[in-house]
């Protein structure tokens, strides 16, 4: 009974270490914002097609290319269903409506998650050693860390200002994504 009482009390303090450096970690990067000097390609992360969540990501892309922050945009992600255009596609317009000089965008429209956000657009830049990663801040930490998994030399990263979100919303979206990196470990350890 004893040793059964010791592996419950090692499990317990597994699981409440691995929480807490969950926790730790999107907190971090949906917090620090790293300086970001001129990288080779800003890699904007898909979410649903006409949501404030992929509007703002796509204009927060363009302002840091206008900026001067990276040579090429890549705009990440595939269709949710065949009605629909790919989330890559709508960023480009996105992005086309409001740039005021012409903003080369690669498309990977193939994508159905950040995994193969990051593994795409990888494939798409073969070159790029340093990359920007755009998205909300509560999911820049998996973003990022794909990322550095994936091979990018330097990673930084930026999110829009999430005042389109409800306190509730935002909420929600951080238990979900702190769930997501747990599930995700396999991913960062063997990509």
């Amino acid at each position: 009974m004893r040793t059964l009482w010791k592996i419950i009390k090692a499990v317990f303090w597994v699981c409440v270490t691995v929480v807490a450096i969950d926790v730790l970690t999107v907190v971090f990067f949906s917090v620090y914002r790293p300086a970001i000097p001129k990288t080779d390609a800003i890699i904007i992360l898909g979410a649903a097609i006409n949501t404030p969540s992929l509007n703002n990501r796509s204009l927060e892309g363009l302002k840091l290319y206008e900026e001067g922050d990276a040579g090429v945009v890549v705009a990440s992600g595939g269709r949710i269903s065949d009605a629909d255009i790919s989330e890559a596609a709508y960023m480009q317009k996105i992005i086309k409506k409001n740039e005021t000089e012409n903003v080369p965008v690669i498309l990977e429209d193939k994508s159905v998650d950040t995994y193969q956000n990051i593994k795409f657009s990888k494939a798409e830049i073969p070159n790029a050693q340093s990359v920007i990663i755009v998205s909300d801040s509560f999911h820049l930490a998996r973003g990022s860390l794909m990322a550095m998994r994936e091979g990018f030399a330097h990673v930084y990263w930026a999110s829009p200002n999430p005042d389109y979100y409800t306190k509730s919303e935002l909420a929600f979206y951080y238990f979900r994504e702190m769930v997501a990196m747990i599930d995700y470990i396999p991913k960062f350890i063997k990509g």
